[in-house]
């Protein structure tokens, strides 16, 4: 979260400083402190940011969508599945965990450790939205391969709910987990025109 300081709060400091140094040695001052803040600040931060800058009329971080296009494209999966699950489990939030879960799709650290390890990156790389993509997208596409393209199994199986399969298989039903996925990746298509 970046802090803002009010107006009156930087006058203050601004004539604090100006009695102690002079006008334009005040104002060099604070401008370099300024910019050491900006550049001391984590950069995660910054990353955050971004990411709570929804884009167009459907919500989604005009960061995030592209990332999603780009790992949808990668690994030909429908990028409105990634926003999707990405709403759902963090709501476009990068750097969120949950014990094992890390980042906005919520990968799991401990099971995928070698997923992870594959593309070179550690369970910290998990907060980067971009790289929990990938490692979602490559999860998800491995799943797409095994069991077909049948979006209620590969969310059901995702979801960290392998019984959810055997009920598909036997019922025909969803879990509500694959339900709202798919709902709201039926509402990002139309949104996206598609």
């Amino acid at each position: 979260m970046i802090k803002t300081i009010n107006p009156r709060g930087a006058h203050l400091i601004m004539r604090g400083i100006k009695k102690c140094v002079g006008k334009w040695k005040a104002a060099i001052l604070l401008g370099g402190i300024l910019i050491g803040v900006i550049l001391i600040s984590p950069v995660k931060a910054h990353a955050n940011s971004l990411s709570y800058q929804p884009s167009y009329e459907d919500g989604i971080p005009e960061d995030i969508r592209i990332y999603c296009e780009l790992v949808g494209s990668e690994f030909q999966i429908c990028p409105e599945i990634f926003e999707a699950i990405a709403y759902h489990e963090s709501r476009f939030i990068p750097d969120v965990t949950n014990n094992n879960y890390y980042g906005m799709m919520q990968v799991d650290v401990k099971v995928h450790a070698q997923r992870i390890e594959k593309y070179g990156w550690t369970k910290d790389d998990m907060l980067d939205a971009y790289k929990n993509l990938i490692v979602a997208g490559d999860l998800l596409h491995e799943l797409y391969l095994e069991y077909g393209d049948e979006n209620p199994i590969v969310l059901s199986y995702y979801a960290g709910n392998t019984t959810a399969i055997e009920y598909y298989y036997k019922t025909g039903q969803m879990t509500g987990y694959a339900k709202e996925i798919l709902e709201l990746s039926e509402k990002y298509e139309r949104l996206h025109g598609k």
